[in-house]
């Protein structure tokens, strides 16, 4: 455990003292132009599709589309939740890491009678993953909780499969109710628990794991009010915790087993009651604090980016202040901070941050909008990845459409390098792949190349090949594997293409139902050879606005394989 770590302590003063020349220039965008949302507090995603949780007891579910206009809610536990003080409500959202298979999700929410956190697990209903099932609650664990303030909120699920939840000190002012420096009280803490069992168990290299005198679900505590902590997708094992302030300082931390953050006995780097004991030793203090020179501030933490748009600001946390609207970056290469810069100075509130399943940062705001950054300068970037792409020789390829570029201003114009294989071709007008490949390409890097009328560049690497039929096939060759790249367009107002893979020849059919099971619909069943991407027409334009489920069926000689999506009709 480090102790009183100093020399990564950056103050305000520092930052606009040195601009770093690695800056990422960004801006905030409207994310979903049509939607809004009521006191939006916490964004999280699984698969493709993105959740927004409502402080009052809300969780709305939609499509990662800038031009979505459907939504509709996953869950409604308003009649459960206590949303009486400004920061109690429903807080937090975690899927398990299975969810895909077992349906289970989390929640943490504040109740009454007595006032109370609640961490709760719920379920989807059987095969409708996008509607959760409200009488499907088991309470996993709950804490009283002596104020309305400092609820904390954030739960997630670490890369080793465990439930990390976040808790304020209590409430009040000045750690009123003597919990920060309490470890007998999960109050103050980031608790670890694993929840493969209900009732939970205790993982065992916990550092209080089998102690009778103090709470073994402790990961760390000192904390006075951490609201929103998130793991680093890049440094393994890096946890950053955003910890409001009382009156001077807010700060950041790095979250380690076993670490005391100092609250009350500090404040940021600053002795909280100078005139009493302010004994640092074993104290761990942050590697990024702001004063309050500014007037009042609340820190709201975020995610390290790594998503396609923004390139410039891969690998910085972003963070932000609910007070005064500044936003700010930092670069941390998982034992000191390099760079910390401000990156934005704006109106906006931020009530929290989310992270799709691309690793774009979003930004919750307090007027109910959802906000995402973009580049102002450095590179554009790119509204998404650009998965491997297979193609089968002398089969005609269905129009394949390359991701839109992000960020700078006017036009943008595309090109492909090197040049493709010979009968396939990319129309720029339209950053589209078409035409029939007549010949063998093992896989190949291409690059995405993007301008705009200003002369700024982007690029995106990606992989590219073409396998010959599978009557053809080298007897070494690897084919595909069965694979369902989804269904375009989404949402639609006419005819959807169901895309998969197939590995084997065999007979394909789709179905097509609503959302209580009735099939409304079946494509008859026809036989398809090996190939990437295959698609099927459904034919759904006479069918009434909404949600339905597809159902693909690939009855090949070795196994029967179903896969399905949600489809939206408006």
């Amino acid at each position: 455990m480090r102790t009183q770590i100093l020399p990564y302590i950056l103050l305000l003063s520092c930052i606009f003292a040195h601009a770093a020349w690695s800056q990422p220039q960004v801006t905030l965008e409207h994310a979903f132009t049509n939607l809004d949302f009521r006191r939006p507090v916490d964004l999280q995603h699984a698969g493709e599709d993105l959740f927004v949780v409502e402080q009052p007891g809300i969780i709305w579910t939609f499509k990662n589309r800038q031009d979505v206009t459907d939504r509709h809610q996953f869950l409604n536990i308003q009649n459960r939740v206590r949303s009486v003080g400004n920061e109690e409500g429903l807080l937090g959202l975690a899927f398990h890491p299975d969810f895909d298979t077992n349906g289970q999700f989390f929640v943490y929410y504040s109740a009454s009678n007595p006032r109370r956190t609640v961490v709760s697990r719920f379920n989807t209903i059987a095969n409708n993953p996008g509607q959760a099932d409200a009488d499907s609650e088991i309470i996993i664990l709950e804490v009283n909780q002596p104020a309305s303030n400092h609820n904390g909120g954030q739960i997630l699920f670490g890369p080793e499969g465990y439930l990390y939840i976040a808790l304020g000190d209590g409430g009040g002012a000045g750690d009123r109710y003597g919990h920060g420096q309490n470890t007998e009280s999960l109050l103050g803490t980031i608790s670890r628990i694993d929840v493969s069992t209900i009732p939970y168990s205790i993982p065992s290299d916990n550092p209080f794991a089998g102690s009778t005198t103090n709470r073994p679900e402790i990961f760390a505590w000192g904390l006075r009010n951490p609201w929103r902590f998130s793991f680093d997708p890049i440094n393994t094992g890096v946890i950053y915790a955003a910890d409001v302030g009382q009156n001077a300082m807010e700060e950041v931390n790095i979250i380690e087993k076993g670490g005391n953050y100092g609250w009350p006995i500090m404040e940021g780097t600053q002795c909280y009651r100078p005139r009493t004991n302010c004994n640092q030793n074993g104290l761990i203090l942050p590697i990024f604090e702001y004063d309050h020179s500014n007037g009042p501030a609340s820190v709201t933490g975020g995610y390290v980016y790594q998503g396609p748009g923004v390139p410039d600001l891969t690998g910085w946390y972003v963070l932000g202040d609910y007070v005064d609207g500044r936003f700010w970056g930092l670069l941390y290469d998982g034992e000191k901070l390099v760079e910390s810069t401000l990156l934005l100075d704006t109106f906006l509130s931020p009530f929290s941050f989310g992270i799709d399943h691309q690793g774009e940062v979003y930004m919750l705001a307090s007027n109910g909008h959802i906000y995402r950054f973009a580049a102002t300068g450095g590179s554009l970037g790119f509204e998404s990845y650009i998965d491997p792409l297979q193609f089968t020789r002398n089969s005609s390829i269905p129009a394949t459409p390359l991701p839109a570029a992000r960020g700078g201003s006017g036009v943008f114009s595309y090109s492909l390098s090197p040049d493709l294989p010979a009968g396939l071709v990319f129309d720029s007008s339209t950053r589209t792949l078409n035409g029939t490949a007549t010949e063998i390409l093992d896989t190949t890097t291409y690059t995405f190349h993007a301008e705009d009328t200003n002369g700024l560049r982007g690029s995106m690497e990606f992989e590219l090949s073409v396998h010959a039929p599978s009557d053809q096939a080298a007897p070494d060759e690897i084919l595909p594997s069965f694979f369902l790249h989804g269904h375009y367009p989404n949402p639609s107002s006419g005819d959807v293409s169901v895309v998969f893979d197939l590995p084997e020849q065999a007979a394909v059919t789709v179905e097509l139902h609503d959302l209580i099971g009735r099939k409304v619909m079946a494509v008859p069943s026809q036989t398809m050879p090996v190939a990437t991407r295959h698609s099927i027409l459904i034919p759904v334009s006479t069918l009434p606005v909404g949600s339905y489920v597809y159902r693909l069926i690939v009855e090949g000689n070795n196994e029967l394989i179903t896969a399905s999506g949600i489809l939206l009709l408006q």
